[in-house]
């Protein structure tokens, strides 16, 4: 261990700041790739905005599964194994995280086509059936993908991964071990040496990009990972390797290759950022750092803000007559500002004031976001 650097399995840990930049540059690069596709519909520009620079985006919802299963390994290590006392604390403090500011988003998304059809005396809710709302209220895996919200589709595994993690809450071992299952099955389902799926998507290669990331968060809290000279510019690199590879390997786009290329490359990244914040804190930019903090509203809201700018541009009569990076740009940067004002002002304190009421007393864990 390095001098003077905190021991790995205290019970309390710095804020990681470049933690949370790091969910910032993932949280924008889905932003930059949505506004380009979002721009294809013919009232707008009628093709994917600046060539599809940003098709490579998506890369970011990998990164956020593997971020998903470090964070809350990282913050409630000092809980692992205590058994199902402490399911309720754990499960409300998920519960609070997920839900409200999503039910906000959803209210903001749908609420606008519910008074319209209202108004009119038609149907409010036509495109939500019955078999709808499990995924859509409640973000349930089993069902539906949920509508008005789209990129929700991601909420659904991560509620069914943040169900998962009570397995290891209850016993540690078992719940490695069950895990470890996990693991193969899903690897065996990706190379067609099962029968059949699994049920709720539990052989899909992103549940290995969240197992991967419960492995970098015990051992993160468990040893003194290694360090080595230039490693931030090796594990940049690798990163750009895994999404070229995830964008033009010989499986093509979205495979399981490529998943796997990508987990390892976001595990590696995070590794990383906790054996250089362990021995001195890593500077990041202010503002980076404050929009991981509100990267959750950003990543849900965002589609709905380019919408609303994109469409102001077009019925102000400027948005053809603007070359199209600007439109490009004015719809990101206001997109941003957007969702950094939904999270400061709705999430974070939303989020506070139920955990201040209702939290049950529990073991100090560290500070890190959740």
């Amino acid at each position: 261990m390095a001098p003077n650097a905190p021991s790995p399995v205290a019970s309390h840990a710095p804020k990681l700041a470049s933690i949370e930049a790091a969910r910032a540059i993932a949280a924008l690069a889905v932003v930059l790739m949505h506004a380009t596709h979002l721009m294809r519909v013919p009232q707008f520009s009628g093709h994917v905005a600046l060539g599809g620079l940003f098709d490579f985006g998506y890369v970011g919802v990998d990164f956020f599964f593997v971020l998903s299963g470090f964070i809350i390994t990282f913050v409630h290590h000092a809980e692992l194994g205590r058994g199902a006392a402490r399911w309720p604390g754990y499960l409300w403090k998920r519960f609070v995280r997920v839900f409200p500011i999503y039910w906000m988003v959803l209210a903001m998304t749908a609420g606008p086509s519910i008074l319209s059809r209202l108004l009119t005396g038609r149907t409010p809710v036509s495109e939500l059936g019955s078999d709808d709302i499990p995924g859509t209220l409640l973000l349930w895996i089993g069902g539906n993908l949920p509508e008005y919200v789209g990129v929700a589709w991601s909420l659904q595994y991560e509620v069914l991964f943040y169900l998962s993690f009570c397995v290891l809450l209850w016993h540690l071992r078992g719940g490695l071990a069950l895990y470890g299952l996990w693991a193969v099955l899903v690897t065996a389902q990706s190379l067609g040496a099962l029968p059949g799926e699994l049920p709720w998507h539990l052989g899909d290669p992103h549940c290995l990009q969240f197992l991967m990331g419960v492995t970098t968060g015990l051992l993160a809290r468990r040893v003194t990972l290694p360090l080595i000279r230039r490693q931030g510019l090796w594990v940049g690199a690798a990163f750009v390797a895994a999404v070229l590879y995830e964008r033009l390997g010989p499986q093509g786009a979205h495979a399981f290759g490529g998943r796997i290329a990508l987990g390892l490359a976001s595990a590696l990244v995070l590794a990383t950022l906790v054996a250089m914040e362990r021995r001195r804190a890593v500077r990041v930019p202010a503002v980076l750092a404050q929009l991981g903090a509100v990267s959750y509203s950003l990543y849900l809201a965002h589609c709905l803000l380019i919408n609303i700018v994109l469409a102001l541009l077009a019925k102000a009569g400027v948005y053809r007559a603007l070359p199209e990076v600007a439109t490009f740009a004015i719809a990101v940067v206001l997109a941003v500002a957007g969702g950094w004002l939904i999270g400061r002002c709705l999430e974070l304190p939303v989020v506070a004031w139920l955990r201040r009421r209702t939290a049950p007393r529990a073991v100090p864990v560290p500070a890190t976001t959740a």
